[in-house]
């Protein structure tokens, strides 16, 4: 049995601690702001801190340790409110995703499309040509895929849902 400790005082560093709400309090202000923009066009959504996503930095898969805020926005998709941008990701079946103009979703936005299930092999990203999208999903096992939109912390909740119209 493990022994109780009497009188045993627990202090975060206060240095610490400020260096963590520097990083976090933006971010959840951020998370708060554009949850309650959602809520206010009429969707419903969910808030939490969540670990281990997986990003992409300099070309090379990076797993997040760190939690970071995300909005799980009812029927529409995941806002995830990252320490210097914004992801805003959508799950579309197999036959939406092939007929998609994705000529004109990559004049307007920076995304990567991967399969629901093997979210670490990407159809697309920046790297592959945009003619070769839907021969990637044609020829993926996958019935769903991913499209992450990556996006400027300044971006509003009107814009994620201008995403979404573009999708349908």
């Amino acid at each position: 049995m493990p022994e109780i400790m009497d009188n045993v005082v627990i202090k975060m560093d206060l240095d610490l601690a400020n260096q963590l709400n520097g990083i976090y309090k933006p971010i959840w202000d951020r998370a708060n702001d554009i949850g309650g923009d959602l809520q206010e066009l009429g969707y419903t959504i969910t808030k939490g801190f969540f670990n281990n996503h997986s990003v992409k930095i300099d070309g090379i898969m990076v797993t997040e340790a760190f939690p970071i805020p995300v909005i799980s926005i009812t029927g529409v998709g995941e806002v995830g409110v990252d320490i210097d941008y914004i992801w805003f990701e959508v799950v579309v079946p197999k036959e939406k995703a092939l007929v998609l103009d994705y000529n004109s979703i990559a004049n307007e936005y920076r995304f990567e499309i991967y399969g629901s299930q093997d979210y670490l092999t990407d159809i697309y990203n920046e790297q592959v040509a945009i003619s070769d999208i839907a021969s990637g999903i044609k020829n993926s096992p996958e019935t769903d895929f991913c499209i992450q939109f990556y996006l400027e912390q300044r971006v509003t909740a009107s814009d994620m849902i201008t995403i979404t119209r573009m999708l349908a």
